[in-house]
């Protein structure tokens, strides 16, 4: 690694030289100038990786050589020696991505500690550097998804932020912005397994694909929001020269993306931004997020504040009414009516679609209850439970899991009110499963009914409690084993679900008139 000294004052130059140990910081060469012109042929002519400069120069000062440096695109870290503590040489070495500015009189020790971090710097760069593109991106990646995933307007936040980039050597070039955006995929149900890809990694294709044929965009970074499905951070790199209609642009960027994934996409983009700006801007994107709920198939540019959105009103319609609609037409019809309420500019508050899905689970709950069905029993499957991990993903994926809910309860009831259903599920399933440990509970729970509603329900439709059915189908089983098996009467009680032999025997007793073992010895003989 080589290194330059500048400064006008040779007897510093001399002391720089000898004083400082060189060899052990892993310095090979030392080149020295006086003034701004020698330190400009020096770099021209020499792989310069170090500059220590004076700022107060005659002939030119040390800010003057590193904006020179930044302007020619060498790669050297700088650090600044000087007598004044101003202000606004400090800011403009900050400006020109000096390493440190350091006041004289100088201390050997500690302006050795502030070489060796330099040299560390420019070594981390360099082993960036040399990484593959797809490795780059993978390290830059990392990068903001540490710092954007959960942005702070935090002047900590901030300092370590530019802290970070700094040592990562990120910079965008002289005509790049930052454009944050999040990238809504709503998937339908039926889709959600069908790809061997992730949903990211299909998105990232796709987005690999479009830059491809858009030169003036570069991927930063892309990955999965927290605590949203399908809902995915795009962090574009664009230049500033685009010209023509932004909105456009970014509508062709949602339905190329649409076409390529094969799903309705919606994009939500963020003011452009530099790396000063970019946590701000990320943060905003974001609140977005927990504010408003939009269409899936829609470009939302973020300009302003949000439109003033209608809150919530109580009792927005009959509950009843809903679930006893006698076509899924009515439902459509109703939901779409009482959504477009609540809807200004695209827009709808996200508070509005939580409070209206609490109030529809409750009150259907009610009354669900009140004819002995278990609502959370009833709703305790794979696409429930999948449309409502999407369900504020758009106003669209809501209004599904709206339809599926009552569609969900209302086809429940009807079944229930068909009489003979019910008992013929329950009838089918004791079937297959009176060997195990059956009891009221367990039954209520597979067709979502209370025990006591179960147990009424069973009694009036068959004419024999479940106790009973049950009982028959077990001992039915037992008397065919005790006649053409010779197995041993506890293991066929085992068998046939009684795991208590003395129990088995008193049941036995009870409906057959004998014993297990009397049944055994005075039927028949067994056929061989």
């Amino acid at each position: 690694m080589n290194i330059l000294l500048v400064d006008d004052d040779r007897y510093i130059v001399k002391a720089l030289q000898e004083k400082v140990h060189w060899s052990a910081l892993g310095i090979k060469h030392v080149f020295s100038a006086y003034n701004m012109q020698q330190a400009q042929e020096i770099i021209k002519t020499q792989a310069i990786q170090l500059l220590i400069s004076d700022i107060e120069m005659p002939r030119g000062s040390g800010l003057e050589l590193l904006s020179w440096v930044r302007q020619e695109n060498y790669e050297v870290q700088a650090i600044f020696l000087t007598n004044y503590a101003d202000f606004n040489y400090a800011q403009k070495a900050i400006e020109l991505s000096s390493f440190e500015y350091y006041l004289k009189p100088i201390e050997y020790d500690k302006l050795e500690l502030i070489i060796k971090k330099a040299v560390n710097k420019i070594n981390e760069k360099r082993q960036a550097s040399a990484l593959s593109p797809n490795d780059r991106y993978v390290l830059e990646r990392t990068f903001w998804y540490d710092h954007l995933r959960k942005p702070q307007r935090t002047d900590d936040q901030q300092a370590l932020f530019l802290q970070d980039s700094r040592r990562m050597g990120l910079q965008l070039a002289n005509d790049e912005r930052l454009l944050p955006i999040v990238v809504s995929l709503d998937i339908d149900f039926t889709q959600h397994t069908a790809n061997e890809l992730t949903w990211s990694e299909l998105l990232k294709s796709a987005i690999d694909q479009v830059l491809v044929a858009q030169p003036a965009y570069r991927l930063g970074a892309l990955f999965k929001i927290d605590t949203w499905s399908e809902k995915y951070f795009l962090l574009l790199k664009r230049s500033q020269q685009l010209t023509g209609d932004f909105s456009l642009e970014m509508e062709t960027l949602r339905q190329t993306l649409s076409q390529l994934t094969q799903q309705k996409i919606q994009l939500i983009v963020g003011n452009s931004a530099n790396l000063d700006t970019i946590l701000n801007q990320t943060k905003v994107l974001y609140d977005f997020l927990d504010q408003a709920v939009g269409h899936s198939q829609s470009v939302y540019l973020l300009r302003g504040k949000l439109p003033n959105l209608p809150a919530y009103q109580e009792e927005p319609f009959e509950i009843t009414n809903f679930l006893l609609a006698n076509s899924g037409q009515q439902l459509d019809d109703s939901l779409s009516q009482e959504m477009a309420s609540f809807e200004s500019q695209g827009l709808i508050a996200l508070p509005v679609l939580k409070s209206l899905r609490l109030d529809i689970t409750q009150k259907t709950g009610i009354y669900l209850d009140a004819k002995g069905i278990l609502a959370h029993k009833l709703f305790q499957n794979v696409e429930h439970d999948f449309l409502l991990q999407r369900c504020y993903n758009s106003l669209e994926a809501f209004y599904s899991y709206l339809i599926n809910y009552f569609e969900t309860a209302r086809n429940y009831i009807q079944l229930l009110d068909s009489k003979q259903s019910i008992a013929k599920i329950l009838i089918t399933y004791i079937d297959k499963h009176f060997t195990e440990d059956l009891n009221r509970k367990a039954l209520a729970e597979v067709v979502y009914l209370s025990e006591d509603h179960l147990a009424r329900l069973f009694k009036k439709e068959t004419g024999q409690t479940l106790v009973n059915y049950i009982t028959e189908k077990r001992l039915g089983l037992a008397k065919s084993l005790l006649l053409h098996s010779d197995e041993p009467i506890y293991q066929i009680a085992s068998s046939v679900g009684y795991d208590n032999y003395s129990y088995f025997t008193k049941i036995f007793k009870k409906e057959v008139g004998v014993t297990p073992v009397e049944y055994r010895n005075t039927a028949q003989p067994r056929q061989r």
